[in-house]
């Protein structure tokens, strides 16, 4: 079987900021900050 990786980092990244709109003033977001050579990444920090 192949396995189809889905791109949905840029979805959730935008549900986030809609979710904490109210506090956007105090929030600093750093996009897709990758932890390791590929294989660990946070969406949102």
């Amino acid at each position: 079987m192949n396995e189809i990786k889905v791109q949905w980092h840029s979805g959730f990244v935008t549900a986030v900021g809609l979710e904490l709109y109210e506090n956007r003033k105090h929030l600093v977001y750093e996009k897709e900050y990758n932890l390791n050579t590929k294989l660990l990444e946070i969406d949102l920090l």
